[in-house]
């Protein structure tokens, strides 16, 4: 891509951070985007080929360094099994703000699971890896029974996945106002604890 291309794709992120920011996701528009920068909309659909790519990519720098911030919070608590429920649970919180303050429909949450997991493969397989160091760390600390800890570290990634899209499917189908995110962080770490619980060494 040209540098002239490079400027006006960052001149459509900036414009649509600004959009998003101000309208949320839902009732924003390409054509607010493309107004907001004397653009027409075509143009857009030219670098972003739809309002969800363009949404994903404004903000994924951002989302991405939030995390990172996460992570280094959680690192400074010493036990890993606490470790593990302190990253897990601001990580929900951090994702949580995000549906709110962007008031992002539970229809395009269902229905962008797997772009949101093909364009976050990479802090995906950060988020395991962590959950995967950490593991090993309690083997090494002899809190944890010895163990595979990549596919334990991998099944708590799924698991935490699996329970957040289970609950936006129960309150779409059900037609349920809100998603209750209190209750996904409670099943969420319920379940985490479980697997927790199954890898830590009995005291004698």
């Amino acid at each position: 891509m040209s540098k002239k291309a490079e400027v006006k794709k960052e001149l459509i992120l900036a414009a649509a951070k600004s959009v998003f920011g101000k309208l949320g996701y839902s009732k924003a528009t390409l054509d607010d985007i493309a107004h907001a920068i004397g653009l027409k909309k075509p143009t857009l659909y030219y670098y972003y080929k739809s309002k969800e790519v363009l949404f994903i990519e404004a903000f994924s720098q951002e989302w991405k360094d939030s995390l990172y911030r996460i992570k280094k919070i959680a690192e400074q608590e010493q036990d890993p099994h606490k470790r593990l429920l302190l990253y897990i649970r601001s990580s929900l919180r951090y994702y949580q703000e995000i549906v709110t303050q962007h008031t992002i429909s539970i229809k395009v949450l269902i229905e962008t699971r797997s772009l949101f997991q093909e364009l976050f493969k990479e802090s995906r397989a950060k988020e395991a890896n962590f959950y995967t160091s950490v593991i090993k760390e309690g083997i090494s600390r002899g809190d944890f029974i010895p163990c595979e800890a990549e596919r334990v570290g991998y099944s708590i990634m799924v698991i935490k996945d699996l329970i957040q899209f289970e609950e936006f499917q129960r309150v779409y189908y059900h037609h349920l106002p809100t998603i209750d995110f209190q209750k996904i962080e409670e099943d969420v770490l319920f379940t985490v604890n479980l697997i927790i619980t199954g890898i830590r060494k009995c005291e004698v």
